[in-house]
């Protein structure tokens, strides 16, 4: 009897194979589509989850209540005037209590808190007499007096620390433009700053690592016989006393860990947005404010985002500011109800997020082979596993980028009012590296090379298919001239993404680089200079000059 079955499988029909692509490209792009609607992102926080955050913990409006009970007037009455500006409910209720607290207790009017030297300082330079302010004034205002700032540096005076005497020195060292002599007319903010520094150093207002840095600047003044390495904090305290009163000012500096910070909240105060309420609010809740310099600034609304957080609640600003990526709004199909449950779940579904991008990708990698027109699939090349999984994860990895805010976007500047520093300032610039690159143009290197390679190894599969196929040597060389503009590929996508990322680098997308939008020009003419010298003329070579026979 014959053999009915047949000793090899037949191939399957081209329909068949073109079907199965097609299903692969389409499950990819579903992979894709539902890898960018799960709202977490590795460098990126999804506003409707940093919201969420907040539900369920203190709100604003307790803080000043407790601040309040605890005798901190100043700070409590100006946390409660920030939460009746963001319209937080009981915020009515809490700045009513503040008023009827500043008008029965009259000894917390002109401070918003208790402190014993300054207290009797003002009694005897006789302000404590005259009619009680409707809120506690700035710091800065009332030192401006002679009589209290003569009355605080005799106080000051007869304390033996080390630190305070070295400040005291310091009102007759000359200081650098714009500010003027301690002692002479016109000098009176710098005096008031350095009393006030000595004060807040004597009662150890000052984190320890703070109050150390202050002390070694005011040594090295000292030492230089010029104000020009104090003076940058002194200028921060200025600032800083001009816009908050006595209790609001000991509680940030309390969360102050450095002059580099000081300087920064200083800064940011004096530009037009004056987050200072924010910053207060801010630093009481979540600990130290040197977090709050990490935060990313936008160039529209820069503290939209904090003052988001503190009408959400505590758990909002503390998430923000443990976080430090951009907030960003994103586009889901998911109900804002499930944003709790994506913040709970959110290393989770990273996992899941970078699975559905390599599956997707992996999909997407076979679909494109099979599609590729005369390429054999018994060609060991593309199917091997190490190769489509080196180009899945290069696939991947653009794809998981191009939705990363910090990667692709770069952080815009905030306008700040204009300040030049002065040339003899000790502060020097330290230039950036040369050969430091941004991460943006690595990751478009890492592209343009990426498509390169995946050009090369198309060309060389057809130049090896050409080789190995049927037909004479006359016949291949034929097919070798018909496949030149194939082999030319590397010049058009080296000059396609020279001409992209000149377009994305100046509509803003990523950052400005000659070299990272050039390089995609040199990496296209190593790929077309590497096929043509090494293998398509190698084979036309073989082929015009066979090997002959022994």
């Amino acid at each position: 009897m014959g053999n009915f079955h047949t000793p090899f499988p037949k191939p399957a029909p081209d329909h068949l194979l073109k079907l199965k692509a097609l299903f692969q490209l389409l499950a990819g792009i579903v992979a894709w589509i539902l890898a960018a609607w799960i709202p977490v992102r590795f460098y990126g926080l999804d506003h409707r989850i940093l919201l969420s955050a907040g539900q369920g913990t203190p709100a604003l409006t307790e803080c000043a209540a407790s601040l309040l009970n605890s005798e901190h007037l100043g700070a409590g009455l100006r946390l409660a005037l920030l939460a009746k500006s963001l319209s937080l409910p009981e915020s009515s209720n809490v700045l009513e209590s503040a008023h009827t607290f500043l008008s029965s207790r009259r000894d917390l009017s002109y401070l918003g808190s208790r402190n014993e030297r300054l207290e009797l300082i003002l009694a005897t330079s006789g302000i404590a007499f005259e009619n009680t302010p409707a809120s506690p004034p700035p710091i800065l205002t009332i030192l401006l007096r002679e009589p209290v700032r003569i009355r605080l540096q005799e106080n000051l005076r007869a304390n033996p620390s080390p630190g305070v005497q070295s400040l005291l020195e310091a009102q007759a060292l000359p200081p650098l433009p714009p500010l003027l002599p301690a002692r002479q007319p016109g000098g009176q903010p710098l005096e008031a700053a350095i009393l006030l520094t000595a004060h807040l150093l004597d009662i150890g207002a000052f984190p320890p690592t703070l109050a150390s840095e202050i002390k070694a600047a005011t040594q090295a003044s000292l030492e230089e016989h010029s104000l020009r390495t104090l003076q940058p904090a002194l200028l921060a305290m200025i600032s800083l006393s001009r816009r908050y009163e006595y209790d609001s000012l000991l509680q940030l500096l309390q969360t102050t860990q450095s002059l580099p910070t000081l300087g920064w909240i200083a800064e940011q105060i004096r530009s037009p947005s004056e987050p200072a309420d924010l910053f207060l609010a801010a630093s009481i809740w979540a600990g130290p404010a040197d977090r709050l310099t990490k935060l990313p600034i936008p160039a529209q609304n820069p503290w939209k985002n904090l003052s988001d957080a503190l009408v959400a609640g505590k758990g909002s600003v503390e998430l923000l500011l443990q976080r430090q990526v951009p907030v960003i709004h994103l586009f889901s199909p998911f109900s804002p109800h499930w944003s709790s449950f994506f913040l709970r779940w959110e290393k989770p579904l990273q996992l899941l997020r970078c699975l559905l991008f390599l599956s997707g990708s992996w999909l997407l990698i076979g679909a494109i082979w099979h599609l590729i027109p005369d390429l054999s699939l018994t060609d060991p090349g593309p199917w091997k596993p190490i190769p489509r999984l080196a180009q899945t994860i290069l696939l991947a990895l653009f794809l998981a980028s191009v939705l990363e805010p910090s990667f692709l976007h770069p952080r815009p500047l905030p306008h700040y009012r204009l300040s030049l520093a002065d040339p003899s300032s000790p502060t020097k610039i330290q230039p950036r590296s040369k050969t430091a690159m941004d991460l943006t143009n690595l990751i478009t290197l890492a592209i343009f090379l990426g498509l390169q390679i995946t050009v090369y190894r198309i060309c060389v599969r057809r130049i090896r298919q050409i080789e190995t196929g049927s037909g004479d040597a006359n016949l291949k060389l034929k097919l070798l001239e018909n496949e030149d503009n194939l082999f030319d590929a590397g010049l058009y996508v080296g000059i396609g993404g020279t001409a992209t990322a000149l377009v994305l680098q100046v509509v803003g997308i990523i950052q400005p680089s000659l070299l990272a939008a050039y390089s995609s020009n040199l990496f296209g003419i190593t790929c077309v200079a590497l096929v043509k010298i090494f293998h398509v003329r190698a084979l036309k070579q073989r082929l015009l000059l066979p090997p002959t026979k022994s």
